[in-house]
């Protein structure tokens, strides 16, 4: 017979007693819903727990499991007892209620919507033990903040003697701040697990409670347990969910959280012989109140950026120095085609580069498995099907005799894997909709010889090689402004940079960061640079820049005045930019603010003139591109027709708006190719979109054709 294991096998002996005794059958189903209804200390109890210890009291009775309860019970007992458990069960059932002193029923304590009490979740245990995943050497491409965590956290934790003796403060709080996926939780956890110190993890939602004060006591807990086990850290992840702004905050819960996070870190400070250090991370620090951004609290704040061409690269070997690599891997190479990736990103692109040399390496590894059947078996259809695939790989699994596929005996992830699954992964910027890069090209740009290469040496060549300008010491321009009569491919310039440059794009239409709400558009001009901070390379194209900065002047309202003034700083805070260039466009750069036009921010204006006669042949073929012309058609005749008087003053626009309407002169004749006579129709039914050209003659002379 099966012994009793310890004190809670004891408690449940003592119940299953009681409860047979009541009529209960002894079954664990009948017996668990008894101790549930119970007010029994053991309904606290884990159900598995409780299940596995009724087993064990049930074989200790020597109650075979799903035998008829009654039965079982009478051949256990003595027949008194068989008597005397019928005469409890109709007492129980016959027995009066309950009475109190004034002859009422006895009442549950409720809370004032009358809901029960909820009944207090006893403290878990926190947890000190410091991480044991990761290390510094897995983190590449930031040793500057590196070295000042270093002394920021290392220094102060494992020599407090020396700040003691010196009377130095020990740093309270660090803050890491920067887009999501670029490392901030694993460069905590890193540091934590280099120096082994306690580790006390505070996951933002985790302390979260619904039960009024649960929240801050948990939090007071866990700085109370830190400084018992100090010298020791204390993290805390995503803080702007603990600890958003209370101004704003709709919450009481949420205020009282704050409250008590700022007085558990002012107590810090009371021994420095045992020092405690907060980090915490955030995307948000916005977002944070600012009691906590303070001097003598989160006084350190470190922004963790999105990486470099540079920082990608030592990201990459940092997270490939474990696995196996081919010698044709260019870690160069991929850090250009990775522009926008963060240190997740680049993670998951190491993750699925393996995978897709793995797939390869099974592919030929089941291969040898169906060279063997078709020795042996010759042909079998039911090697194609999906159960036969199966039984092919487990076939070839057993099979020790076999050596590695050909060209397979040293697997190792080449550069062919990284290019494969290099167009599938999207980087956590794009994910957000953010940037994207355009699929618009020089060739589809006709004409504009000469504004394309100042464009070419503006942007494309500084995200090229960068390397060229900082041999020569120089920045290239902060911005370009594109200017000049409407149609004349402004726009389709822009994008095309971004594609030759590989870069990401934001377009911006200048009326669309506009709000009647105060702030709202200040707000929106920030988020716009905010973004291409996370998309580096990028280009930012403000298109009909006119509507969003014009002149200021005693008629401007204060709102527009604002929405200028925030994009001039933004302007100046990109002096020191890398990756980052802005383009705009209008149709009018004398209404323009003119501190918009000063060196060091759109410090390039390049007209675009209507195209003439060559350039409109350019264009039209550009145009043509695609478009079904049939074997028989004069391509050259219907180019030539642009170099005549017919389109004279047309724009890009108003060329594509005469391919379009030749393709209806087709359609009106039921012909699918577009003919020359379709052409010298159609010149009659487009008209010249740009109208006065001496206006821009005029501005001509002020901000000059390139």
């Amino acid at each position: 017979m099966q012994r009793l294991q310890g004190a809670l096998d004891n408690d449940i002996l003592t119940a299953v007693r009681k409860f047979t005794s009541d009529g209960i059958p002894p079954q664990i189903d009948d017996l668990y819903i008894a101790i549930q209804r119970s007010n029994s200390s053991l309904k606290r109890k884990p159900k598995k727990v409780l299940q596995a210890s009724l087993e064990r009291v049930l074989d200790f009775l020597g109650v075979p499991e799903g035998e008829d309860s009654d039965a079982a019970i009478e051949e256990r007992l003595p027949e008194d007892a068989t008597a005397e458990i019928m005469n409890r069960s109709l007492r129980a059932n016959l027995a009066p209620t309950p009475v109190v002193n004034n002859g009422e029923e006895p009442r549950k304590r409720r809370q004032a919507n009358g809901e029960s009490i909820p009944k207090r979740l006893k403290a878990e245990k926190v947890s000190v033990a410091a991480p044991c995943d990761v290390s510094l050497n897995d983190i590449g491409g930031i040793d500057e903040i590196i070295d000042r965590m270093r002394e920021l956290l290392v220094r102060p934790l494992l020599v407090p003697a020396e700040y003691a003796r010196m009377n130095v403060p020990i740093p309270r709080g660090i803050l890491l701040h920067g887009p999501p996926g670029c490392g901030k939780t694993m460069l905590s956890r890193a540091f934590a697990a280099e120096m082994g110190l306690p580790f006390v993890e505070i996951l933002g939602p985790s302390i979260v409670s619904g039960m009024s004060g649960e929240s801050e006591r948990g939090l007071r807990e866990r700085f109370e347990e830190a400084k018992k086990n100090a010298p020791c850290i204390i993290f805390l992840d995503e803080i702007d969910a603990i600890a958003p702004k209370r101004d704003t905050s709709q919450s009481q819960m949420e205020k009282r959280i704050v409250a008590q996070l700022l007085v558990s870190m002012d107590d810090l400070d009371r021994d420095q012989s045992k020092p405690v250090i907060v980090l915490a991370t955030t995307n948000r620090p916005d977002a944070i109140d600012p009691a906590l951004r303070r001097g003598g609290r989160f006084d350190t704040e470190i922004n963790i950026p999105v990486p470099n061409e540079s920082i990608r690269e030592q990201i990459l070997r940092a997270q490939t120095r474990k696995a196996p690599m081919s010698d044709d891997v260019n870690f160069k190479q991929l850090s250009k085609q990775t522009a926008g990736f963060v240190g997740s990103d680049l993670y998951d692109l190491v993750g699925k580069a393996g995978s897709w040399q793995l797939s390869k390496y099974f592919e030929a590894y089941e291969a040898q498995a169906g060279e063997v059947e078709m020795e042996i078996d010759g042909p079998n259809t039911a090697a194609s099907t999906a159960a036969g695939r199966v039984k092919r790989l487990i076939t070839r699994a057993r099979r020790d005799d076999i050596p590695p596929p050909a060209g397979f005996e040293d697997n190792r992830i080449t550069m062919a894997a990284f290019q494969a699954v290099l167009p599938i992964i999207t980087p956590s910027s794009k994910r957000e909709g953010f940037a994207t890069i355009p699929d618009v090209s020089w060739d589809d740009i006709g004409a504009l010889k000469d504004v394309r290469e100042e464009l070419q040496m503006a942007i494309v060549a500084p995200i090229r090689d960068p390397e060229l300008y900082a041999a020569v010491g120089i920045t290239a321009p902060a911005g370009v402004l594109l200017w000049g009569p409407p149609g004349c491919g402004k726009t389709l310039l822009a994008k095309a940079v971004a594609a030759e440059s590989k870069a990401n794009f934001i377009s911006v239409k200048g009326p669309e960061l506009l709000d009647k709400f105060v702030g709202e558009s200040e707000a929106a001009v920030r988020r716009v640079f905010s973004r291409a901070r996370s998309s580096v390379p990028c280009v930012i194209f403000f298109d009909e820049l006119d509507a969003l900065v014009p002149k200021r002047d005693s008629s401007l309202s204060d709102s527009s005045a604002r929405v200028v003034n925030t994009l001039l700083t933004e302007l100046d805070g990109l002096s020191d930019r890398k990756g980052i260039f802005v383009i705009a466009a209008t149709n009018r750069p004398d209404v323009i603010d003119e501190a918009m036009l000063r060196p060091g921010r759109l410090e390039t204006p390049l007209f675009v003139d209507l195209p003439g006669p060559l350039e409109r042949v350019e264009i039209l073929r550009a145009l043509l591109r695609g478009k079904n012309l049939g074997e028989s058609t004069n391509i050259d005749g219907i180019v030539a027709l642009a170099s005549t008087a017919a389109c004279e003053g047309y724009s890009g626009a108003d060329l594509g708006a005469l391919v379009r309407q030749a393709g209806h002169m087709a359609l009106r004749r039921r012909a699918t190719v577009l003919g020359l006579e379709d052409f010298k129709l159609a010149t009659g039914k487009v008209k010249r979109s740009v109208g006065d050209m001496k206006r821009y003659e005029r501005l001509k002379e002020k901000f000059g054709k390139l």
